[in-house]
């Protein structure tokens, strides 16, 4: 569906070239380009060396990584991440763990860690499960803990759960979406954690906020998942001290936002069909940063289910393929 003056626009020009520039990555997530131009890759692990395999069960290793490129160099800078395995009714896994990274100076890293489930579910887990759930230096400090926070006020009202996905710094403060808590919140240096804004419901479907960046205009924009019911993915526009407002709709699955060099925005879909039944391929799409107009972008490869987006300021994308597996792709997309 549209929102009043919003038009979708012909199909933009195939990429000039694919290329992988990572191979065999275990359940890649995030992709951030950094002001070297460096690349770095958030890796989720593959869970422990013994997988659990009991419907409903959950187990812990520490298998997650940091992958950095570095022009021709490549490889893991950061490795033994927690990572959790958490195993569905119908026997299959997915991985919690490291979902986002960025260099935090002094040969640190900051990363976002998924979780899917509650502070006392990572307790259940031990000591080594304490990052899942926050926003945290790699094998160092806890900035702060957005599982906790979801627990101990449950901003939305509805299941107590957690799982933050992106980040943004704002001054000396973070803001993180927590995809399962269907919230924006706000990290400061003292580690305390606090809600700017709960997303609502688009009717039957929980928002599930996902990426997050800053605009051309200095205001925050933030994908939102709305179940990944097809075309019911939405896109919002905040400025601090004003309620946040949609800026444009008609997306599905969307995972991940980056900013072109020339201000427009692009989404990123997981999926394009109901990702239960009948998951689609993954998809990029062009967002008028003025109009909110929607326009594919041919990937000019399939997208298996992606999750990270980046873009530099040549305006190459980078995006993670494969991510459900231990063979993920790092693929850059030269569009023409």
């Amino acid at each position: 569906m549209a929102i009043p003056g919003q038009s979708v626009a012909a199909a933009a020009e195939d990429p000039a070239a694919v290329t992988v520039i990572a191979s065999g990555l275990k359940n890649p997530r995030d992709v951030a380009i950094q002001s070297d131009g460096s690349i770095l890759v958030a890796e989720s692990g593959s869970g422990p060396a013994t997988a659990c395999t009991e419907p409903g069960s959950q187990c812990l290793g520490f298998t997650g990584s940091i992958y950095r490129v570095k022009g021709t160099s490549k490889g893991r800078v950061v490795t033994g991440l927690p990572s959790k395995m958490i195993v569905r009714a119908d026997g299959s896994n997915v991985i919690a763990g490291a979902n986002e990274v960025q260099y935090a100076g002094s040969r640190s890293y900051r990363v976002t860690y998924s979780l899917s489930g509650t502070d006392t579910s990572r307790a259940a887990l031990g000591t080594g499960a304490a990052p899942l759930g926050t926003l945290a230096i790699a094998k160092g400090a806890i900035l702060g803990d957005l599982a906790a926070h979801e627990s101990s006020v449950n901003p939305d009202g509805a299941e107590v759960l957690s799982n933050p996905q992106r980040s943004v710094e704002v001054g000396g403060d973070h803001l993180v979406t927590d995809a399962a808590g269907n919230t924006l919140l706000r990290v400061s240096p003292d580690g305390t954690v606090r809600t700017e804004f709960a997303f609502p419901r688009n009717g039957d479907a929980e928002a599930v906020p996902t990426g997050i960046v800053k605009g051309a205009d200095s205001a925050y924009y933030i994908s939102d998942m709305s179940g990944i019911r097809t075309g019911l993915g939405r896109i919002w526009r905040w400025q601090p001290g004003y309620a946040p407002t949609v800026f444009t709709t008609g997306l599905t699955g969307v995972i991940d936002l980056a900013v072109r060099p020339d201000g427009d925005l692009v989404a990123l879909s997981y999926a394009t069909g109901d990702t239960v039944s009948e998951p689609g391929t993954g998809a990029l799409t062009l967002i008028d940063k003025t109009t909110g107009a929607l326009t594919p972008i041919s990937a000019g490869t399939t997208l298996n289910l992606p999750t990270g987006l980046d873009i530099a300021p040549n305006g190459d994308i980078y995006v993670t393929n494969n991510t459900l597996s231990n063979s993920g792709e790092l693929l850059r997309l030269q569009v023409s």
